[in-house]
């Protein structure tokens, strides 16, 4: 009876031990509002996970996260132009973003400065879908200034 528990627990932890492993090594997982950017590194394809949940990669391929929801970006100034304007990463021109900014594995931690530059470059992208552009509201009170 000792030899089957021993069997038992023997076989339940290398079954844990290799599931931790295969969670670590082979999946990955895409939330709502962003899209996985998948790079092989053995082949140097390039794919792109566009719907959320569980994706199996091999242990090569690197997966970055690229947010899809508008991002509000300014350019800190006091003229009275477009300083702000609503973007979102367009999912259809990941290609061409690859293709100008190079793979990065945090691409998600500087896409706001990243965006922030192609926005207002005064060229049209793929990879950019520029939703509103708003100037920003004077908010001095001018009801107070007297004026002779």
């Amino acid at each position: 009876m000792k030899t089957i528990w021993k069997l038992l627990i023997t076989i339940g932890s290398i079954g844990f031990i290799g599931a931790f492993f295969f969670w670590i090594f082979f999946l990955n997982h895409t939330t709502i509002n962003e899209i996985g950017i998948q790079y092989n590194s053995m082949n140097g394809e390039i794919t792109t996970q566009l719907e959320p949940g569980w994706y199996i990669t091999n242990p090569m391929t690197k997966v970055a996260y690229v947010s899809t929801l508008p991002i509000k970006i300014t350019i800190p100034s006091e003229a009275k132009v477009i300083v702000s304007k609503i973007v979102a990463f367009n999912p259809s021109g990941v290609k061409e973003f690859i293709r100008m900014q190079g793979f990065s594995y945090h691409i998600n931690s500087s896409l706001h400065n990243v965006l922030l530059g192609y926005a207002f470059s005064g060229s049209e992208f793929e990879f950019l879908d520029i939703m509103q552009e708003t100037t920003e509201e004077n908010t001095k009170d001018l009801r107070h200034i007297d004026i002779k």
